[in-house]
């Protein structure tokens, strides 16, 4: 038998940790002195805790590990425990590698010290068009240009004439959603033609009042032109009408550099 310091050397453990798996019920020692109350631990236990602090190190939570230990005698019970965690550190992963994305984007921003122009806020109506629409539920925002991907084989596919300067992004959510996004993108036609599928053609409304701002560099520099927006709204007595909408007048069709795009926000209106 050994005192918890001898074990927690041994097994490279310290004994506060060896002291909260027993606390959680995980590993108990083998023996505890009745005279001296010193917790003595047995060779035997080594390949128990060794599965512990594996599981330990895999991201299983105390409560986890306690269910998980019994089947190491199933194991394709535990194979299956190990499947589903291994998606939640892939989708971890995945959100902490959009941060480091987020991260190094502001720092290429500062570090060139460049700030995307936003334009005048104006009011201003808008005239039915003629367009291809495509509508679809997808699983979150960053998942745009995928739609926007299918509109682009279809036009080419289908050898449909369209306005360069005429793709839409219309978000027809109530309110902001992380995953399911409502989102249609619409490009302006020269010519109706016959829907197929998730593409219809048809004609988008006219809007009589718009509140509208245009802003320069990617799309992801939206906020300013939303705060400007925002502020007009307020300053001016209007509030919102309608979906918000944005239109690409500079895109990839019509530019290789993302800082010459173009993109103007379009909010349909009322006057209080």
């Amino acid at each position: 038998m050994f005192k918890i310091g001898e074990f927690s050397k041994m097994v490279r453990v310290s004994a506060r940790m060896l002291r909260h798996y027993e606390s959680a019920g995980l590993l108990v020692p083998a023996q505890v002195d009745q005279f001296t109350g010193y917790r003595l631990y047995s060779a035997t236990q080594m390949p128990l805790l060794a599965r512990i602090t594996q599981l330990r190190d895999m991201g299983f939570g105390v409560e986890e590990i306690k269910a998980l230990l019994p089947l190491y005698n199933n194991p394709t019970t535990l194979r299956e425990a190990l499947e589903r965690k291994a998606g939640e550190v892939q989708a971890t992963l995945a959100t902490e590698q959009s941060k480091l994305e987020k991260i190094a984007a502001l720092s290429g921003q500062l570090q060139k010290e460049r700030v995307s122009m936003v334009f005048d806020v104006e009011l201003k109506s808008l005239p039915a068009e003629k367009v291809l629409s495509l509508r679809e539920i997808i699983p979150a925002p960053e998942h745009e240009p995928a739609q926007w991907e299918k509109m682009a084989a279809f036009i080419q596919a289908n050898n449909i004439a369209f306005d360069k300067a005429g793709g839409y992004s219309i978000y027809h959510d109530e309110d902001y959603k992380e995953t399911d996004v409502d989102v249609e993108t619409v490009l302006r036609v020269n010519e109706l033609g016959e829907s197929q599928g998730s593409f219809i053609f048809k004609v988008l409304p006219a809007i009589p009042q718009a509140a509208t701002v245009q802003f320069s560099g990617p799309y992801e520099e939206y906020v300013p032109a939303i705060e400007k927006l925002a502020g007009w709204l307020e300053t001016n007595g209007y509030v919102m009408d309608g979906m918000v909408r944005g239109l690409a007048i500079n895109t990839y069709y019509n530019t290789e550099h993302e800082e010459d795009f173009l993109t103007e926000l379009q909010l349909p209106v009322r006057k209080t």
